[in-house]
């Protein structure tokens, strides 16, 4: 019970690695060395362990502090651009949730891996896990994009074509940003700039309409959920998120309808 495990890799390292520790012996110590964006700004910071159980994602898991993470950028030289891009979604989500000058910063820069956006973008994030570790209310708006990501990374991986996280959530997002404009008054001419920009660099989801009811099974799956509706994070404003929204299948079956048909 004295030993230490160092978790040296991406998101999915970090969040085994701390599955594996939290529950050894009743739990050991560990450390995180993040080496993908991806995981420097999301996975490996704020406490959540996990591993996924079939296409649900981090269905088991614990929240449990590692004793420190280490966070180089020297890692993400040799990390596929494709990588490069996963990470920048999480970027764009801390913005989006709770930072407005940051998401425009990080949607426009093309130098997005300096020290000083990676160290904005964990500030952001453990401000709002400061607040609420145990994801009973606050820190819920972290989950912005990832109800339907989440879903879109499962049904992907299920058909044998894996997509990364990032994508998924970049996707996840615009179209819960369309959510947003019933349910949270989210103005119609920021969700068009938001698809705009969003879609200019992560492209378009390989879903179409024949996918969208096994994609909403698996939003029923969601950790969030707590009655009949899907549970989903929601912009007010970019900058500003609301938590618990909650979003019937026909209003999540006509936004994935409309980003599907979208040119």
């Amino acid at each position: 019970r004295g030993d230490l495990i160092i978790n040296v890799g991406g998101g999915i390292v970090t969040d085994m690695g701390g599955f594996i520790a939290s529950i050894y012996k009743r739990g050991i110590s560990f450390i995180n060395i993040p080496t993908t964006l991806l995981s420097m700004v999301d996975a490996s910071v704020g406490g959540k362990t996990g591993v996924n159980l079939s296409p649900w994602k981090n269905q088991l898991g614990t929240f449990t502090l590692p004793k420190i993470t280490i966070c180089d950028p020297i890692f993400l030289q040799t990390l596929p651009a494709n990588e490069l891009r996963s990470g920048r979604a999480e970027m764009i989500k801390h913005g989006l949730i709770s930072d407005a000058s940051f998401y425009l910063e990080i949607i426009k820069t093309q130098n997005f891996t300096t020290l000083d956006y990676i160290t904005k973008a964990v500030q952001l994030k453990a401000d709002v896990v400061d607040i609420d570790p145990n994801e009973k209310g606050e820190r819920k708006k972290l989950n912005f994009g990832h109800t339907v990501g989440h879903a879109i990374e499962g049904y992907c991986t299920r058909l044998g074509k894996p997509v990364t996280h990032g994508d998924c959530v970049a996707w996840g997002m615009i179209i819960e940003a369309d959510l947003s404009r019933d349910i949270a008054g989210l103005d119609n001419s920021v969700i068009k700039s938001l698809s705009k920009e969003i879609g200019a660099i992560y492209g378009k989801a390989p879903i179409e309409e024949i996918d969208i009811d096994q994609l909403i099974e698996l939003m029923k799956q969601d950790k969030k959920n707590t009655s009949n509706s899907l549970n989903c994070t929601l912009l007010k404003a970019i900058g500003d998120s609301i938590i618990d929204g909650d979003v019937s299948e026909k209003q999540m079956r006509a936004a994935m309808m409309r980003y599907i048909k979208e040119e």
